[in-house]
């Protein structure tokens, strides 16, 4: 028991090291988490909308997609540093609105609501909303200084807006943020809300941008909740066309967009410490984790001795009778048949002493029986003792007990050695 401590300590060791590197791979995994917006791809592609998602190493050309999804965040609202060969100012979401007119692209400005640790504890609460005023400050880069926004009070709130004449879909929004209507200036108008606000705006200064309020009807949080997955598309559809074929860009990278031909395709980019995640990250973190059990285990059975150290010997010296015998014995034992070993001990044990006495060649059935009889002229209580149980032995020990084959063992053993054999 004592040996199996360390054992112990390291199977749970190991457990918990694979537990942390799963639970961190999937944790960093932000596309898949409430805020993310994986499953937006995934419902659209099933409704027949093709996808394209941004990869922050490959330029999209603007002639490929019919609609930009834009979702904002506070952390993507900074400035990217610029690439070469490229002007501060013309990377992130400002220059996602500007490339809306310029190349005449609908445009979806997804405004944020949560902070970055509702995607990790995936807990929604009012602890977790972004201050109204931080989410402003992200309006006034872009261009829009003169929306205000408004949240509800009321936790989950429940609208009907129509994005098309005559089809409500039911929506619920937990926190709904929404544009104050009384902050539209005459160049924006409102073409989904709620009773308490604006959902969905679009201005003539950007008239290819779209502006919605709250991310929850996009995200894969608020795509569950009552039609919200329906809103989804159908806003979708009414943004890019319902005859448009090309498929919908979703950019969370915030990468400026190529010309109709990408003169730049054989550029280099750097990379930094940073892209080495993606080795750890799920499912590879569960090959990392299993060569990390093994090679602690090939460890473990390198650093532990079986036994003790042995002395140098001679290629020469042979194994001793004595020893070969015990060796023996102890796989007999380790195999179970520790009856059968007993058998053949006794019956050889008792044909030895019956040569001893009367020589060569009484090693046999006959030569035992008359070795009984010899000792029962001597002492008949004894010799029938040794007489009954040896024969238990020969003929039963390997269907005894290991208890009932040790009783009969020492009673042979006592019985054999308190009688004189004598010799020839």
């Amino acid at each position: 028991m004592r040996n199996s401590i360390p054992l112990l300590f390291l199977g749970l060791l190991l457990a918990l090291a694979a537990l942390a590197i799963f639970a961190l791979s999937r944790g960093s995994d932000y596309d898949r988490s409430p805020l993310g917006n994986k499953g937006l791809e995934l419902w659209l592609q099933a409704k027949g909308v093709p996808v394209l998602r941004s990869d922050p190493h490959v330029s999209q050309a603007r002639s490929e997609v019919s609609l930009r999804i834009f979702p904002l965040s506070i952390r993507q609202g900074k400035p990217a540093a610029p690439q070469t060969d490229e002007e501060p100012g013309e990377v992130g979401p400002e220059s996602a609105v500007q490339e809306s007119s310029d190349y005449a692209l609908p445009t979806l400005i997804i405004l944020p609501k949560w902070r970055g640790n509702v995607s990790t504890n995936g807990i929604a609460s009012a602890a977790g909303l972004i201050d109204l005023t931080e989410i402003g400050g992200e309006l006034e880069k872009i261009g829009y200084s003169d929306l205000d926004l408004t949240r509800s009070e009321t936790g989950f709130e429940e609208a009907h807006p129509a994005l098309k004449p005559g089809q409500p879909i039911e929506i619920a929004l937990y926190y709904a943020q929404t544009f104050d209507r009384a902050s539209l200036p005459s160049s924006c108008r409102e073409l989904a809300g709620t009773q308490t606000g604006a959902l969905l705006v679009h201005c003539d200064d950007y008239n290819q941008a779209y502006l919605l309020s709250d991310p929850d009807l996009f995200n894969n949080h608020g795509l569950a909740l009552a039609d919200n997955a329906s809103f989804a598309v159908s806003l979708v559809t009414l943004l890019r066309g319902t005859a448009e074929t090309r498929p919908v860009y979703l950019d969370t990278a915030g990468q400026p967009l190529d010309d109709e031909e990408r003169i730049d395709e054989g550029r280099t980019y750097e990379r930094s410490a940073s892209d080495l995640t993606r080795f750890f990250a799920y499912p590879l973190s569960l090959i990392w984790g299993t060569l990390l059990a093994v090679a602690a285990i090939c460890f473990w059975r390198g650093a532990y001795r079986f036994g003790p150290a042995l002395p140098e010997a001679s290629a020469n010296t042979e194994m001793s009778k004595t020893t070969a015998i015990e060796a023996t014995a102890r796989l007999l034992r380790l195999s179970g048949n520790d009856g059968r070993m007993t058998e053949q001990f006794v019956l050889h044990l008792l044909a030895d002493k019956a040569q001893l006495v009367f020589g060569p060649g009484a090693g046999n059935q006959a030569g035992i029986d008359r070795l009984f009889q010899r000792l029962a002229r001597r002492d008949q209580a004894t010799a029938r003792a040794l007489h009954v149980s040896a024969q238990a032995l020969i003929e039963r020990g390997h269907l005894m007990t290991r208890a009932n084959l040790y009783r009969n063992l020492e009673t042979f053993r006592k019985s054999l050695g308190s009688i004189d054999l004598g010799s020839r």
